[in-house]
């Protein structure tokens, strides 16, 4: 599925905006920010909302620019969290009796 969130041109923004700018000066000018977020905003890497939305109100941006209209979402429904592959738990062989309580 596509994403509808445009990372590459999140990106562009973030590098244009911190241009001349070094990741320690930006964290020192927004104290909110910290030098592997913008590490990752400026390398169109994953981001969680929290960090994009921080990163959006430091520098500017308006959130809603980067969704990508039209993009069709997988939906998740019970059936298809039902189909999904599981990990049986089980226990260690390697397990001793005093460590089992």
């Amino acid at each position: 599925m596509a994403d509808p969130f445009d990372r590459s041109r999140f990106a562009a923004s973030v590098r244009r905006r911190l241009d001349g700018i070094s990741g320690p000066q930006a964290v020192n000018a927004w104290p909110t920010l910290n030098t592997a977020m913008i590490s990752r905003a400026k390398r169109g890497e994953n981001l969680t909302i929290g960090s994009f939305l921080v990163l959006c109100k430091a520098l500017r941006l308006r959130p809603m620019d980067y969704l990508i209209d039209g993009v069709k979402r997988r939906r998740v429904t019970r059936k298809t969290l039902l189909k999904q592959p599981f990990t049986v738990s089980a226990p260690r062989e390697t397990r001793r009796e005093s460590e089992a309580r």
